[in-house]
């Protein structure tokens, strides 16, 4: 598999979709969704056989030549990335990618995934509030402008823009009215008063019949362990540019018991409202999460 630091070096998002995911084309199962909607394919040249009424007598006015129009059958299946764009999301600038530019590296290869399995795609990008939106089609056609509206999160720069999950997720719900498989690329951190709202939006996805798949990105090894130099620190806010100083030796204990604790609690919530959850590290490449994706669209009836 391709590594985060292999595909940060690729110009166009295309190229970066198709390499991650050229591995899981081989073999991908046939969609168990047969719809009843279709979308324009491709023209072939007219043969014996082939009935009059697939005929496109518009070209054939124009060329008069007879070419039939190929169509394949879309899935019933609509989904959306919920990509955050958010100031935390923009970490670490020490590394040549941040969690945002790897969000926006594995939204490009599911929505190039899912196309292939004619599942229809949207995007929604948000923050404080929603900042774009692309409904979800099927079209071989449409990925193109998912990696044109991806490509204006790619090493963008720090920005103070803040998390507000809870209220965004309620009204990208009151939005949809359809059942939808809704794709989560968040590290989820919110602040500590609105984490119940924040569980509370994940349960209405469910209440109204959306599977949600949290794939919660992360950098483990600075996030997780949180380890500090000794001297005194003064920290700077993500997303609030908010500054405080600290004491490392009893900051650390403090933000590594916070930091365990929320992730359990919020984990043991996605378990318990049936919200597939997986812990997407950005060092550790794009095979977990695909796959995961995998596992979830085949569950799906």
């Amino acid at each position: 598999m391709i590594s985060p630091e292999q595909v940060q070096q690729l110009r166009h998002l295309e190229l970066i979709a198709r390499a991650i995911v050229e591995g899981f084309l081989v073999g991908l199962h046939r969609s168990p969704y047969q719809g009843f909607s279709v979308e324009f394919s491709e023209y072939y040249p007219y043969q014996a056989g082939d009935g009059l009424e697939k005929v496109d007598w518009k070209v054939f006015a124009r060329t008069e030549r007879l070419y039939v129009r190929r169509y394949e059958e879309e899935t019933n299946l609509r989904a959306y990335l919920l990509l955050d764009i958010s100031g935390s999301m923009r970490y670490p600038r020490s590394r040549s990618y941040t969690k945002l530019d790897y969000g926006v590296f594995l939204a490009a290869a599911l929505a190039y995934l899912m196309i292939q399995q004619k599942d229809g795609v949207g995007l929604y990008a948000f923050a404080e509030d929603i900042s774009m939106y692309l409904p979800a089609r099927a079209r071989q056609s449409w990925l193109p402008k998912i990696f044109v509206a991806l490509e204006e999160y790619r090493n963008a720069p720090s920005q103070p823009l803040r998390t507000l999950l809870p209220d965004v997720l309620h009204r990208i719900a009151e939005r949809l009215k359809r059942r939808s498989l809704l794709l989560l690329l968040s590290d989820g951190f919110v602040e500590p008063d609105q984490e119940e709202a924040f569980q509370r939006a994940l349960a209405a996805l469910r209440l109204r019949g959306h599977e949600v798949l949290f794939l919660r990105i992360w950098d483990e090894a600075t996030e997780a362990l949180f380890q500090l130099p000794l001297e005194p620190l003064r920290l700077i806010d993500a997303e609030t540019r908010r500054q405080v100083k600290v004491q490392p030796l009893e900051l650390q204990a403090l933000y590594i018991e916070y930091f365990y604790h929320w992730q359990r609690r919020l984990k043991h919530f996605c378990y318990q409202y049936q919200i597939d959850w997986v812990e997407v590290d950005i060092r550790g490449g794009f095979f977990e999460p695909l796959r995961r994706y995998l596992l979830k669209r085949q569950r799906m009836p």
